[in-house]
């Protein structure tokens, strides 16, 4: 399988981390949370101060344009080498063209589609502080949200995984072999 960094993409509690942890143990890599290094850059960087304690605050605390600066940043910074790494992206990285023609160009990218019902649900039941985006509910706001990313989503991914009610370990080993896969035809198609 290639070396180049997985991206896992998808809407807030989609489960790209928790896949993603799962993904980079069955692979030997690192994984990475973008949303961490988000806010553990703004941290070190002086730009949010140490009681900001989730990413949610730090965007509160930035504004959505700075907080989308500070993220396009640290995203080029991890991936600019190409590292052996599975990346959870944060949901609302692919908003930014720039991010989005850096994915393509470097990462494999795997969007962890969920139904709009699931991730409402699963946003109701995550005690971790998430603002709106579009200056409401951040719940009632999912449908609008989705449709906006999901053309990009579908852009840049190379798997798509339909999450529904699968667990997290079933996931990991579908994105797993629709890799190795997809692998295995780029090497017979460049032979041939």
């Amino acid at each position: 399988m290639s070396s180049r960094p997985i991206a896992l993409l998808g809407l807030r509690c989609s489960g790209k981390s928790t896949v993603g942890r799962l993904l980079a143990r069955r692979l030997s890599r690192a994984f990475v949370d973008l949303d961490e290094e988000v806010l553990r850059f703004a941290r070190h960087a002086g730009r949010a101060d140490p009681d900001v304690e989730s990413v949610g605050a730090l965007l509160d605390h930035l504004g959505l344009g700075g907080f989308r600066d500070l993220e396009a940043g640290v995203l080029k910074k991890l991936i600019e080498p190409s590292p052996a790494i599975v990346l959870a992206t944060g949901g609302g990285v692919v908003e930014r063209t720039d991010n989005r023609t850096w994915l393509r160009r470097v990462a494999r990218c795997v969007w962890i589609s969920v139904p709009v019902e699931v991730l409402q649900e699963r946003m109701r039941l995550d005690s971790c502080y998430r603002p709106p985006l579009l200056g409401g509910d951040p719940i009632a706001e999912v449908p609008a949200v989705l449709a906006r990313r999901a053309p990009w989503f579908r852009e840049l991914a190379e798997v798509v995984v339909e999450a529904g009610a699968r667990s997290p370990d079933v996931l990991a080993g579908q994105i797993l072999a629709e890799l190795a896969r997809d692998s295995q035809s780029t090497l017979k198609s460049g032979t041939e």
